[in-house]
């Protein structure tokens, strides 16, 4: 269907600006300059492309203009429960927008992390340790039952691992794919496949259908660590993939954290190294909390410089019973209960977690207190 035919937005003109041969994010955004529209692009002459883009790019565009069926593509995508999601959509995430080389766009199946609480990914090596698989289940059960959203690469190993603890604790876990969105890969982890999609997402930068390439997952890695607000390293050699990724998490300025190893086992070397470098520590999923609670998150709040916050009822309750001396979460727990109030081990986890953000109380390993001052 032709664009004069129907009402087409300007989310699916950026559908078809996307999927134009020979256009990349570069070229998209010199034809963008100026505060153009994707609309305008498509309407475009070809005196004007000339002006912006190579003959072949130009050539390119107008037989895209001619090949390019709006209807045809919108469903393939609802037929395949696919949402094409652009950086003019107001659903584009926020987090994404201001990195190193963004996204144009992005195509999501399931859901995306929302903006309302924290985001850790997870990654580590594929041929993984028991160890490392222990830790990566650990890590990722923990942050789920705490609220905490898990972000990885569905692959095999670490990444696998931690997102199917995320889900089977109830958490939310979303993967970031070097393939079509609609493509499993590796096929091993069909099942956290479709976990994920009842409970995250899946996301990826390309088209439906395309398959797996080895120089796809380094780009897709920025976008795992733009999503989280930390990324913790469970297992990796000294030169590995995962470095990418942390050498991409460092130049967004995401903290990176990494779990110890044995100095004669070698898949711990790429992670003892970043200790060494200045990493923090992971020992449990405790140090992975702490971290966010003082992590800022919620910057923009404190730079408004609320010092008034209202406080819920649960809030206050809680710091009823905390005084300056440290008490742990089951000793909260039966408090709670004594005054009355029954809240889900996850839940209070979560409301714990709230509080330590907003600054009413800290968090020293499993143990919680008043804020001093």
């Amino acid at each position: 269907m032709k664009a004069a035919e129907a009402k087409i937005t300007e989310n699916e003109y950026a559908h078809w600006l996307f999927n134009t041969p020979g256009i990349g994010i570069a070229s998209t955004d010199r034809l963008l300059c100026g505060g153009r529209t994707c609309r305008e692009v498509y309407e475009m002459g070809e005196a004007e492309l000339k002006k912006i883009l190579k003959p072949k790019q130009v050539t390119s565009v107008l037989e895209a203009r001619e090949k390019w069926d709006f209807a045809a593509e919108k469903k393939k995508l609802e037929d395949s429960g696919i949402r094409f999601i652009s950086r003019i959509d107001p659903e584009f995430p926020e987090k994404l927008k201001n990195i190193p080389n963004p996204p144009f766009a992005i195509y999501v199946k399931g859901e995306l992390p929302g903006e309302d609480g924290p985001s850790v990914a997870i990654i580590g090596a594929r041929l993984c340790s028991e160890y490392g698989r222990y830790m990566a289940r650990q890590l990722g059960r923990g942050l789920a039952l705490a609220g905490v959203k898990v972000i990885s690469g569905m692959a095999r190993g670490v990444d696998g691992v931690s997102q199917k603890a995320a889900i089977c604790a109830g958490g939310k876990s979303y993967a970031v794919v070097g393939c079509g969105a609609d493509i499993c890969y590796p096929d091993e982890n069909r099942e956290i496949y479709e976990e994920l999609v009842m409970n995250g997402g899946i996301i990826s930068e390309y088209a439906p259908g395309t398959m797996p390439k080895a120089s796809f997952f380094p780009m897709r890695n920025r976008i795992i660590s733009a999503l989280s607000d930390i990324v913790v390293v469970v297992e990796a050699r000294l030169h590995s993939g995962t470095q990418i990724t942390v050498d991409t998490a460092l130049e967004q300025g995401r903290e990176v954290l990494a779990v110890p190893g044995r100095v004669t086992d070698r898949l711990s070397d790429g992670c003892n190294r970043l200790i060494n470098q200045g990493a923090g520590v992971v020992l449990d999923v405790d140090d992975v909390i702490e971290r966010l609670a003082s992590w800022n998150y919620r910057k923009e709040e404190a730079e408004i410089g609320r010092e008034i916050r209202s406080i819920s009822l649960i809030e206050n309750a809680i710091l009823e019973i905390l005084d300056v001396v440290p008490v742990s979460f089951s000793y909260i727990s039966d408090k709670l209960s004594v005054k009355g109030i029954d809240i889900a081990v996850p839940e209070l986890l979560k409301q714990l977690f709230d509080m330590c953000g907003k600054g009413l109380i800290t968090q020293t390993g499993s143990y919680y207190m008043r804020k001093l001052g």
